[in-house]
This record gives structure tokens, C-alpha cells and sequence, in this order.
């Protein structure tokens, strides 16, 4: 059954719930960024329903203004070359996601995944009938390796899906890498969709690459996006799928099957935001991230964790064996939460093999006197 996996249910909401059941929890867990959002886009979404428009169903692939809007922000940030007609807004990229998938995707189609990977692009696979496909990037430096996907590479690969910058690692995919996975791609039908959710958060003077921006990938390429972390907005569910106007004609009209569109009020705010929000708000974003995760990781490595300094993003996949020695991933967590009241991920949901994985997964998403105070905690460790 395409369904069967979900049987086992989601570590993740379940941990979720446990940690707001403690009094004084933490949750730096589920990423559901804790922060304000900007005067615009509330605005903008207030205006709407306080009756400065119509409350109906908009066009499926969102509304006019907005697609314009987003593909503004695609020639402006990504260098992509795109107009409305390049753009369907969706229900986040989980939305976006599953529209690419049940469109582009059939029964048995493989499709390669980047591990460690997003663990809902894996258990999404499945219900597309299709087999997700795990590739390791390098274990010491998260570096692309091009043999490893080479051997991965078959008959049936249909698409791979990239994730930059990366949940959970924070791996921000170079100009160069990418350019080298075209390289491999280059004589096959495969396709490429991308998640970019943390493209303003790249650290240490790294620069996002949207993959449809290099010439050996762009034919290729299906960008999915969302305003769930950049606009702090992640119960909104408002995002885009962009690319080849054809293929996202027809990802549009699947989606109109799955949800007919996005919601109204949602779409003008984060419409209102794209048009009023300066590129300052985008690098004041990034600098308050990084200085996030400096803080972060240095109470990470004073408690004893070992990890790759994230790229981007604001996940931290931590090694925990000199904390809590060899407990498999959720004991480690539960014990975590009866010690320190601060949960996390397991991290053996982000690996096809989950055997001997000994890590879990931060997310430091939250006001600086909560990540402050959860520093102290882990410090106690």
C-alpha cells in the first residue's frame, strides 16, 4: 500500500506534542519558526478579509498580482528569467511538491534524494507509487559526490530532488557542485525539482544558487519555494512551484485537484510583503540567523555534541554519543526532555538506513532569549 509507511507515525508531531505537555519545554524540534512576521504581509492579509476583497476562490495557480510578484523576485534574487506565466502558487512547497510529483511521476519511477534528506521528500515519495533513492553526500564534508551518484543512476530514475540550503544538514550547494551534477545529469530525462525554503539563510558569505540559474540544469529544473521561514509565516502554507511554463501549466491544474487553490487572505499578505518588504529585510534576516547559529553551536560543542558547522539554514544535525553514549535516536530525545526540557528531532529519520545513526536534529528558529536559555540548558549536560 502506497499509505503503509505512515502507519508507523511521525516522530516528529509526536515529540511535538510532548515537549508542549512540559512545563517550561523548549521545542527546538518541529521548525516552525517562533518569530514576527512583517507589518506588510499581516497587513496585507487584514485588508483582505476585513472586506478589501472578495472572499472566493482564486485562479488555482494563485492570483494574478502575487504570481507576478514571485516572478519579480525570481529575476531580481535567483536570476532566473521568469513571468507570471512561469509561476503556480501553492500550499507551501509540500504542496508544490506533491503537485510536481503526481504529475511528472508514475508507478515505479525512482526518484534520488541527497542524504541526509528532508524526511518528508522520502515519505512523500511512496504515496506517488513512486521509490525514493538515497545518495550520501560526503560524510565530512557534505560535499557532492558525483560517483555516488553515478551508481545510483538507473533506467528508472525519473527525478531527483535537491534540497539547498538543506534541512537537516544546513548544506548550502556551491555554483561549482551544481555544475558538476548537470555534468552527471547531462544525456538522461531526469528531473531536477528543487527546495529553497532557506535561500536567504546561507552563512559565512555564501551566496544562494538557485540550480535553474545554471545553464546544465535549467531545462531541467522545477523550483519549489515557500514564505513559511523567510516571512515567519509557517501555519500560512503559501509557496510556488516555477520553471517551463508548460510543465507548470500542468503541475497547476494537478493542484487544482488537491486543494483548488491557496487561501485568499494568505496570498495578499505575503503578495503585499514581496512588493513592500526592501532587500534589507532579506540580508537583516541572514545576519540574525547567523548570529543565531553561532550562538547555538558553540553551546552545542561546549555539551559535548559533535557536528558540521551548518552552511545555511537553521538546523544543526548533532552526533550526541559522548552525551548520552549509545541510546538509539528517540530514547536519546525522550531522555533529553526529562533532563533539560529542550526536544529535537531524531535524526534517523533524515537516513534510508537508519542502523547505527547516533544524532538528532536542532532547530534554533526562535527568539534570542529562548535560544539563550537553551543554550544554558544544554550547557548543564
Amino acid at each position: 500500500m502506497r499509505r503503509a509507511h505512515l502507519d508507523r507515525g511521525n516522530l516528529l508531531r509526536s515529540l511535538t506534542l510532548v515537549i508542549n505537555g512540559v512545563p517550561g519545554g523548549i521545542n527546538l524540534g518541529q521548525g516552525v519558526c517562533d518569530l514576527d512576521s512583517p507589518k506588510p504581509l499581516l497587513e496585507g492579509a487584514r485588508h483582505c478579509i476585513d472586506g478589501g476583497d472578495r472572499q472566493l476562490y482564486t485562479p488555482y495557480a494563485g492570483l494574478p498580482e502575487l504570481r507576478a510578484a514571485i516572478a519579480s523576485k525570481l529575476r531580481r534574487h535567483n536570476g532566473l528569467d521568469y513571468g507570471p506565466e512561469n509561476v503556480a502558487v501553492t500550499t507551501g512547497s509540500s504542496g508544490a511538491f506533491f503537485a510536481a510529483g503526481m504529475t511528472l511521476l508514475e508507478p515505479g519511477d525512482e526518484v534520488i534524494l541527497f542524504e541526509p534528506f528532508y524526511s518528508y521528500h522520502w515519505t512523500t515519495i511512496p504515496l506517488f507509487s513512486a521509490v525514493p533513492v538515497a545518495v550520501p553526500l560526503d560524510r565530512d564534508t557534505l560535499a557532492f559526490d558525483a560517483a555516488a551518484l553515478k551508481q545510483r543512476l538507473s533506467k528508472r530514475t525519473r527525478a531527483l530532488v535537491l534540497n539547498t540550503p538543506g534541512n537537516p544538514s544546513g548544506k548550502v550547494w556551491s555554483a561549482a557542485e551544481l555544475q558538476q551534477l548537470g555534468e552527471v545529469l547531462d544525456g538522461t530525462d531526469v528531473i531536477v525539482l528543487t527546495d529553497e525554503v532557506y535561500e536567504y539563510m546561507c552563512f559565512d558569505g555564501r551566496k544562494h544558487v538557485s540550480p535553474a540559474s545554471v545553464a546544465s540544469l535549467r531545462d531541467r529544473t522545477l523550483t519549489m519555494n515557500s514564505f513559511s521561514k523567510t516571512f515567519s509565516i509557517t501555519g500560512w502554507r503559501i509557496g510556488f512551484l516555477a520553471g517551463p511554463a508548460a510543465i507548470v501549466e500542468k503541475c497547476g491544474i494537478v493542484f487544482d485537484q488537491i486543494e483548488v487553490c491557496a487561501a485568499r487572505p494568505m496570498q495578499r499578505g505575503v503578495q503585499r510583503a514581496l512588493e513592500q518588504m526592501p532587500d534589507s529585510y532579506y540580508s537583516d534576516l541572514q545576519q540574525s540567523y547567523e548570529l543565531k547559529r553561532d550562538r547555538f553551536c558553540a553551546a552545542l560543542r561546549d555539551a559535548g555534541f559533535g557536528f558540521q558547522l551548518p552552511q545555511g539554514a537553521y538546523y544543526v544535525l548533532a552526533d550526541y554519543t559522548k552525551v548520552f553514549g549509545d541510546l538509539e535516536p528517540h530514547p536519546a530525545v525522550l531522555q533529553m526532555i526529562e533532563r533539560i526540557k529542550i526536544n529535537a528531532v531524531p535524526g534517523h529519520l533524515f537516513f534510508g538506513d537508519a542502523g547505527g545513526v547516533r544524532s538528532m536534529r536542532f532547530q534554533f528558529a526562535v527568539d534570542m532569549p529562548v535560544l539563550l536559555e537553551a543554550c544554558t540548558r544544554l550547557r548543564s549536560l
